[in-house]
């Protein structure tokens, strides 16, 4: 037993190892919908005080997280007034980077930066990380605040060894304000769309932890309650002023609103120029929300020849433009949109699909066949509609090839149409992507079947009350729900 005398020493040893790894508590579910989130929106530079919760940071990072991937990389860095971490999706975990306070600004709690290939992807990741911090707000006042800063993206590049370039860092800080704001002020000048709603059924974080894009479609177009809606989530006005302008869904530097006239519907009637402006449309500081025919037709064929890459049975598409491709704030602008689209058309039961990183012949190819202006440069192209589950049968068009109710109690029954018999796979996980419970079943006859789930984990375990997602796969294909678990 004389080799156990070493063990106090080989733990001092080991402790500054065993202390780099920083865990984060579960994501909490907040009770604010993405609409009225997406509504009290606004960004602070300053004002902030340190003393904010790891909740309050656990919920952002895994928002930020959450989105899908589209280039080569991406990763997120933290900076704490102790150290600098790098932060692991997959785990929910930090690991410090650099020990120290390497924080641009003396006064907030945390800032996280984002380092992906383009600068659109960054700006999805940079929505998602605002947002989950509005949902901790309440009507009687907001509890945090963050601003996407360059200057602090500046910083971390010099500060921070990042190991690719950051391209933005959220500066996030406790500090009081004005809470949330369910008053409408995108109200349609020439009533060409209806009012959106500001309030919506299903809170921010249940619908970020199943943002998925869709690339199967039903052909029927929206409705133009639905497309008013997903238009005003990506570019809409909103209560607050900032500068005397009238503010958006999402932020802009210094209020610029670069995509102002610059975000066109491709429908199955015509394309559409969308106006969040009263006419002619460029004078910020007022609200509207209408539509202005560009060019009459059925476009929809020629957009996708022009872009392959978009899902070929999307029946809308919404096509974000910029005026200077290599101006990043602008590009990255493209991005918020894009969350925003994505984010409420889900909420909606629509489907989604984000095609990004355009190539110059695509952009010139849309340009042409969408015959939008010659300084509108597309960056973003968003595909919507009805999605269509690919394990839908044939002979049941309006039959979800899964249908799972949310619950509010034990057993929860899992219903789903299966075109033809074989093996199903059926897994859920909670909210910060972490297997719960797994099985399988095989079916030999197609058509409807119902599973059921105890609420057991797969180690016979109850699992903690919340928002779980399930997913149920066959013949390579996968459709997904959620249910709720009450206790």
């Amino acid at each position: 037993m004389k080799h156990l005398t070493f063990l106090p020493a080989l733990l001092v040893l080991l402790a500054p190892a065993l202390a780099q790894v920083e865990s984060l508590p579960a994501p909490l579910v907040n009770p604010n919908s993405f609409e009225i989130v997406s509504n009290s929106r606004y960004s602070s530079h300053s004002g902030f005080t340190s003393d904010l919760s790891d909740t309050v940071l656990s919920n952002i990072l895994w928002a930020m997280s959450r989105l899908p991937v589209f280039g080569a990389w991406r990763e997120f860095y933290v900076a704490t007034p102790e150290n600098v971490y790098v932060y692991d999706p997959a785990s929910h975990v930090m690991t410090v980077h650099l020990a120290g306070n390497h924080r641009y600004s003396t006064n907030s709690a945390f800032e996280i930066g984002i380092s992906t290939e383009t600068d659109e992807e960054a700006g999805l990741a940079i929505q998602a990380g605002l947002l989950a911090g509005v949902a901790f707000w309440s009507e009687s006042g907001c509890t945090n605040a963050g601003c996407p800063m360059a200057f602090a993206a500046n910083h971390a590049n010099s500060n921070w060894s990042p190991n690719h370039t950051i391209n933005m860092v959220d500066v996030f800080g406790r500090r009081t304000g004005t809470g949330l704001a369910d008053s409408c002020v995108a109200l349609s000048s020439d009533s060409t769309l209806p009012t959106p709603a500001t309030t919506g059924a299903d809170t921010f974080e249940v619908l970020v932890a199943d943002l998925k894009m869709d690339s199967l479609f039903r052909s029927e177009m929206p409705t133009l309650e639905e497309l008013s809606q997903v238009l005003w989530a990506g570019y809409g006005t909103t209560p607050h002023r900032p500068i005397s302008r009238q503010g958006l869904t999402v932020p802009s530097a210094v209020a610029r609103y670069y995509l102002t006239r610059r975000i066109y519907l491709v429908h199955d009637t015509a394309v559409f120029r969308y106006h969040n402006r009263l006419p002619p449309g460029t004078n910020l500081s007022t609200s509207d929300h209408r539509l202005e025919l560009v060019t009459s037709g059925d476009r929809r064929t020629e957009l996708r020849a022009a872009c392959t890459r978009l899902p070929d049975a999307a029946p809308a598409y919404i096509v974000v433009t910029v005026e200077d491709t290599t101006d990043a704030w602008q590009t990255m602008e493209t991005g918020f949109v894009a969350f925003q689209s994505l984010t409420q058309a889900r909420a909606m039961g629509l489907g989604g699909h984000i095609t990004m990183a355009l190539t110059t012949e695509e952009r010139s190819t849309i340009q042409t066949a969408l015959g939008l202006p010659a300084a509108d440069f597309p960056v973003v192209v968003f595909s919507t509609g009805q999605y269509r589950t690919a394990i839908e049968g044939p002979a049941h068009p309006a039959r979800a090839g899964l249908e799972l109710r949310s619950v509010h109690g034990l057993p929860a029954r899992i219903e789903y149409w299966l075109p033809q018999p074989g093996l199903v796979e059926i897994a859920l996980s909670d909210l910060a992507g972490r297997t719960v419970r797994t099985w399988t079943e095989n079916r030999s006859e197609p058509g409807l079947h119902t599973a059921t789930w105890d609420g057991a984990d797969s180690n016979g375990r109850p699992a903690p009350a919340g928002v779980y997602l399930c997913e149920v796969s066959s013949h390579g294909v996968t459709a997904r729900s959620r249910v709720t678990v009450a206790r």
